[in-house]
């Protein structure tokens, strides 16, 4: 529920006013969007220029947290200075090579990140990886008409299967291979960048937000890793106290002589010199 609404709702005068509002709200919303179900609404988010109609649970908190970090925030908007310029350079020149810088979105929930990385980086092809069921279809169905590529599985260091559970809502989904739920796919980058050939793609971006599943994803597969000049991870230290779920992370960053920036809760690991030979003509 809304701020807007929960103030409303705080006293009788409010009340009473939000119940004869409710039909006229509906029927605006049933004429605009006749297929959204009750449950959903449509929030309208822009960026340079771009604007999307970001659908999402009505009265689920974590899906409009999602809208304003993306787009109200900018979370994502970072590195800057002498790092940013470098990176949109890096950016520009494999959009001259006549290929298309790769963003991979792991944790891509309903797509706001995405949509947001498609406005940043509007000649970026995105592959989204999203394993929540619920999540997955919103995501599908605000990403459709774009050019990303949409996984439904968990990333991982390896191929394989676990089981998605979750610890508080929808944002918070994890691994696990116990058997406490519905069974999932795990894809690793190293088969993402194989399914994405580099005559046609260069890996660019790589965004995780797993849910303590780093300590997973960067313990093997280095060298794929590696190939992406900007990482761009939510550690999840606070989440899994006592569990070191971002040392493999850390240590990955350091032996790989990495470069390092920060903003909100993400962290940004930067690699200032080809290290791939996906990397092709690319002069860094």
């Amino acid at each position: 529920m809304s701020k807007v609404s929960s103030s409303l709702l705080s006293n009788p005068l409010g009340k009473l006013a939000f119940k004869l509002a409710q039909p006229i709200v509906h029927r605006v919303r049933l004429a605009r969007h006749p297929e959204l179900p009750v449950n959903q609404m449509v929030t309208s988010a822009e960026y340079r220029g771009r604007t999307f109609a970001i659908r999402h649970r009505r009265w689920n908190e974590a899906d409009a947290a999602a809208v304003v970090q993306c787009f109200n925030e900018a979370q994502y908007d970072f590195p800057r200075g002498a790092h940013g310029e470098y990176l949109d350079r890096v950016y520009q020149e494999i959009v001259s090579s006549g290929r298309a810088p790769l963003i991979v979105d792991c944790g891509a929930n309903i797509g706001a990140s995405v949509l947001w990385f498609l406005a940043r980086y509007p000649q970026a092809h995105v592959v989204a990886i999203e394993p929540a069921p619920d999540n997955f279809a919103l995501l599908r169905s605000n990403c459709e008409k774009f050019n990303v590529d949409l996984r439904q599985a968990a990333i991982a260091a390896e191929e394989g299967s676990a089981y998605l559970a979750s610890r508080i809502n929808d944002m918070g989904f994890y691994i696990t291979s116990e058997v406490t739920g519905q069974q999932i796919k795990l894809i690793s980058i190293s088969s993402i960048l194989k399914d994405k050939p580099d005559t046609e793609y260069v890996p660019f971006l790589l965004k995780v937000d797993i849910e303590g599943a780093e300590s997973i994803l960067f313990s093997d597969g280095i060298s794929s890793l590696q190939s992406f000049p900007l990482i761009i991870i939510e550690p999840h230290d606070w989440l899994l106290p006592g569990q070191g779920s971002s040392l493999a992370f850390f240590r990955f960053h350091a032996d790989m002589n990495r470069e390092f920036c920060m903003k909100s809760e993400n962290v940004g690991s930067i690699a200032m010199r080809p290290t791939s030979s996906r990397s092709g003509n690319i002069s860094i």
